[in-house]
């Protein structure tokens, strides 16, 4: 048996209990961790001719329209990628309690065709379509009027004939329709 003189007992340290629990408050929010943060990407902006005016009238180049039917595609290249990956997104499904039945209300709409993701859907399109439009509407233009002489006889009619279509795109993006 040995001797329990000789032994080194040391007391423990006692520790303090913990808090009680905090009970819960629904007005903080604790934002979760983020695994993945936006990509980021600034898209080159497209060249655009230069010139002076030096006063004179507003004159139209059948080549300046091409290069701005040209840009406005470069333009629609990026709203049709983030159209599509909006598209492939899941929709938001939170659990069965009164605060997530407000976020699904906002995000996902009552019957699932209003809410966040698909006013964002329509926002897109219509943004996609109105500068797929404005090219398709230049294009119409420039090949109408291929000459300096038929530029002249262009009216500002015609400017609104072709850019009609784009009109109406832009004027639903406000609306959400």
């Amino acid at each position: 048996m040995p001797d329990t003189h000789s032994l080194n007992w040391e007391p423990r340290e006692k520790k303090p209990p913990p808090p009680p629990p905090k009970e819960w408050d629904p007005t903080t929010f604790h934002a979760p961790h983020t695994r993945s943060g936006p990509e980021t990407h600034d898209p080159t902006p497209p060249p655009v001719p230069g010139g002076s005016g030096n006063g004179r009238r507003t004159s139209v180049d059948t080549p300046s329209m091409e290069l701005f039917a040209e840009n406005m595609d470069k333009l629609a290249d990026p709203v049709k990628q983030a159209y599509q990956k909006l598209m492939e997104l899941q929709r938001v499904n939170p659990g069965a309690f009164y605060d997530a039945y407000m976020l699904r209300q906002v995000s996902c709409g009552a019957n699932g065709d209003t809410g966040l993701q698909n006013t964002y859907l329509k926002i897109l399109h219509d943004l996609g379509q109105g500068l797929a439009d404005i090219s398709t509407g230049m294009r119409q233009l420039s090949a109408k009027y291929k000459t300096t002489e038929e530029e002249a006889k262009m009216t500002a009619e015609d400017l609104n004939k072709a850019m009609q279509s784009a009109q109406s795109d832009f004027t639903k993006l406000g609306t959400g329709g």
